[in-house]
């Protein structure tokens, strides 16, 4: 090391000086493939031994040189033009539909998602969830928002899971098993409908009711669905995963679906003949 030290000219320490200092850029002398670590470690300690406004805490000096370091090498060209990914904001929750509550907080955590270092605190969630929130709502919260008083801040103030509870408990479902439950037990695929829809809302509701086994599960997907549906199946056999009855199910209206449609283009393409034709 004292071999590389050596080889460090007078021009180069004064680069070193300048950098520790933030005010130009990483020396060139850096960058030299034959300069390891072990030597810009060596310069830096050498050049804050020199200097007198850096012996307070040189730890600290050399703690930031290789902070702006790190950050300058990272900052390459291939990294700029990087491209960035765009979540949709959170439409606006006014209170007034409890049912639109849960699509809301899903889009706020999206985006939370998106930018873990913007929302790496509660509060920053907070706000940006409140900022979002109108009529009887964001109401609900103006009391407290308005309130300048230090330390009789609520708790949900800094903690997002108690801002969700709050939310929840005067602008959610009053009753979201119970609810869910309810639908659940009337929700029913309609023939001509799309099977997809049918599943989203049966996963949906399923995620939110308690105390339902895969067989529970299983027997209730099945007994929901069209009889045009469920006579293959039956020809089949039921398979006992769900996922798999729901994949097979899938199949089966995706090629009904497709039946349908060429029975359709069919008797377009070729019209029946009218009675006053067939007298004729």
């Amino acid at each position: 090391m004292q071999t590389h030290l050596h080889a460090c000219t007078q021009t180069e320490c004064e680069d070193t000086e300048h950098f520790l200092s933030g005010s130009c850029q990483i020396p060139s002398a850096w960058k030299m493939p034959n300069l390891g670590l072990l030597m810009v470690l060596g310069v830096m300690t050498q050049t804050l031994t020199t200097q007198t406004t850096m012996m307070d805490n040189p730890f600290l000096a050399l703690t930031n040189a290789l902070s702006r370091l790190s950050h300058t090498t990272r900052c390459t060209p291939k990294d700029s033009g990087a491209a960035c990914t765009k979540v949709h904001e959170p439409n606006t929750f006014d209170g007034t539909d409890p049912k639109k509550l849960h699509e809301f907080l899903v889009q706020c955590e999206l985006n939370f998602h998106d930018r873990p270092q913007a929302f790496c605190l509660d509060l920053r969630k907070v706000s940006f969830a409140l900022s979002f929130l109108k009529g009887i709502a964001l109401a609900w919260f103006k009391p407290d928002l308005l309130n300048t008083i230090l330390g009789t801040e609520p708790a949900w103030a800094n903690n997002y899971s108690e801002f969700v509870i709050e939310l929840t408990t005067n602008f959610g479902p009053h009753n979201p098993v119970g609810d869910a439950e309810h639908q659940l037990d009337n929700l029913l695929m309609k023939d001509g409908n799309h099977i997809n829809k049918y599943i989203v809302k049966f996963n949906h509701l399923t995620t939110q009711v308690c105390g339902y086994g895969e067989g529970a599960l299983h027997h209730m997907f099945y007994n929901r669905l069209p009889d045009c549906i469920k006579d293959e199946i039956a020809c089949v056999g039921k398979p006992p995963p769900l996922v798999d009855l729901r994949t097979m199910a899938q199949g089966i209206n995706t090629h009904y679906c497709e039946c349908k449609s060429e029975i359709a283009c069919q008797t377009k393409n070729n019209p029946q003949p009218s009675s006053s034709s067939k007298q004729s």
